[in-house]
């Protein structure tokens, strides 16, 4: 693969370093020429001393070639700008930027950026998967947090306890994966009943994560 990295800090130089292995054409561009210097001499790569938001510069390193185009510098408005302009100008396919607040993310998003990463919502998210919230958790989060694979507990103030699952309600966009009872999976249909201290695995929407928990806890 070609790829094109904006940014030569600690995000960009160590993102070569995992790539490198793996046998891939790698591009930097650093706007700092000093920084440059270094990154050629270390990493023995093609490093262009510009600006990544110039189309200039990007039509220099040929990205309308790029398989992925990377920005990982420090503001967010320029990895925006570099991902729109190799997408829009360019057409290159996968584009990919670091964002480091994590209240631009659905921004970025709905602005083409095909994947927006923040360190601080993954770090937030791991965490998240750790602690018990009155009894659900979540496992999973895909397409960037849209699609939510959770379990939760039946409670005896369910309203789903001692029902079967053709006879309740679930929210619009959920699924019931699996039931977990004692050391039994079950893999539901729509006359498995549940029982109080079941364990539900579930994929829903992030909106209608909550709705499931109150409907399972009660």
């Amino acid at each position: 693969m070609y790829i094109v990295i904006v940014g030569g800090g600690k995000i960009g130089y160590y993102l070569v370093k995992t790539l490198l292995p793996y046998k891939h054409k790698i591009t930097i561009i650093e706007p700092q020429e000093e920084l440059c210097r270094k990154l050629a001499n270390e990493l023995n790569i093609l490093v262009i001393n510009g600006d990544g938001t110039n189309i200039d510069c990007l039509s220099e390193v040929e990205v309308e070639k790029a398989d992925a185009f990377i920005a990982v510098t420090g503001k967010d408005e320029e990895n925006l700008i570099a991902c729109q302009l190799a997408k829009r100008n360019f057409g290159v396919k996968r584009t990919i930027a670091r964002v480091n607040n994590p209240k631009n993310i659905k921004v970025f998003e709905r602005l083409g950026v095909d994947t927006p990463v923040s360190s601080t919502s993954i770090i937030a998210d791991l965490i998240e998967k750790e602690v018990d919230y009155s009894g659900m958790k979540t496992l999973m989060k895909m397409k960037n947090g849209k699609i939510v694979m959770s379990e939760v507990k039946v409670s005896n103030s369910s309203l789903a306890c001692n029902k079967s699952l053709k006879d309740i309600n679930l929210p619009k966009d959920c699924i019931l994966i699996s039931v977990i009872r004692d050391e039994e999976v079950i893999i539901p249909n729509g006359y498995t009943v549940l029982h109080s201290g079941d364990l539900i695995i579930s994929v829903s929407s992030e909106e209608d994560q909550q709705e499931l928990k109150n409907y399972f806890l009660g």
